[in-house]
């Protein structure tokens, strides 16, 4: 078969959106990971909160969950059912896992509760999940991801932005409107365009939220049983020059890709 311009000289990268294991729709994993294995994308971006770390969040202090003894499962599985099939359907791609909130809160309580074992490496992400041995990089945002892109999970931005527009509004104030952004944390998916330059030349930028895939049923927190909330995740398509971003949504966690349905 042969190569179109597209197929030549086109970056595409997938981005994983929230997932909070074992918080999370596995149909829906499922079916990313499947889009993952048919579009074989040049990388794979894990937006942040990829797992809950349920019992040792400080929500968990006082309950019963602080005495689950489940992490190690949560871990296993996490890279059994998610990182190592990712790696395995994609083995040229680089995959990357943008810290977020949650994926703290191991740090956090240690940081907290025992500091001396805060050196210990066994402890940092990379170690838990054995991610040099699946090539997978784990980092901090802002991290740039595409020509003008940015990828950053919400909670490094400072306060809550309860609109999109917000969320924009945090974004180019601190990193500036010339930058695109992706990034997730709140769970609420959008894609808002705007435009960088003057005098009539000007080229669009955007800021995207990626949304979650958790399963609203486990948010046993939200008290009412009402989120906003969309199950999503998107691609990067990226020329060297010009991006488009695109943002896909389910419905009934049916959605399409290239003209196919998942």
């Amino acid at each position: 078969m042969q190569l179109t311009w597209y197929d030549r000289y086109m970056k595409t990268t997938l981005i994983l959106p929230d997932i909070q294991y074992p918080y999370h729709d596995a149909v829906a994993l499922k079916k990313i990971l499947n889009v993952a294995e048919d579009i074989r994308p040049d990388a794979i971006l894990q937006i942040g909160d990829a797992m809950d770390f349920d019992t040792v969040s400080h929500w968990a202090k006082g309950t019963s969950l602080e005495h689950e003894g489940t992490l190690q499962d949560h871990i296993d599985n996490f890279r059994a059912e998610v990182l190592s099939p990712l790696r395995e359907s994609c083995p040229e791609a680089r995959i990357t896992w943008v810290e977020g909130n949650h994926d703290l809160r191991v740090s956090q309580l240690v940081q907290k509760h025992a500091p001396a074992l805060g050196p210990l490496r066994a402890l940092e992400m990379p170690s838990l999940f054995g991610l040099n041995d699946l090539s997978i990089d784990y980092v901090r945002g802002p991290l740039r991801v595409g020509t003008n892109v940015l990828a950053i999970h919400g909670h490094e931005a400072p306060g809550y932005g309860s609109t999109a527009s917000g969320w924009d509004l945090k974004f180019t104030k601190r990193h500036g409107s010339h930058k695109s952004f992706i990034f997730g944390h709140t769970h609420q998916p959008f894609l808002l365009t705007r435009s960088y330059g003057y005098g009539g030349k000007v080229t669009p930028r955007f800021t995207m939220n990626v949304g979650s895939i958790m399963d609203p049923v486990a948010a046993t927190y939200v008290k009412d049983g009402a989120v906003n909330w969309q199950m999503s995740f998107a691609l990067l398509r990226d020329d060297g020059k010009r991006v488009w971003p695109e943002l896909v949504t389910m419905v009934d966690r049916l959605f399409y890709v290239s003209g196919k349905r998942y």
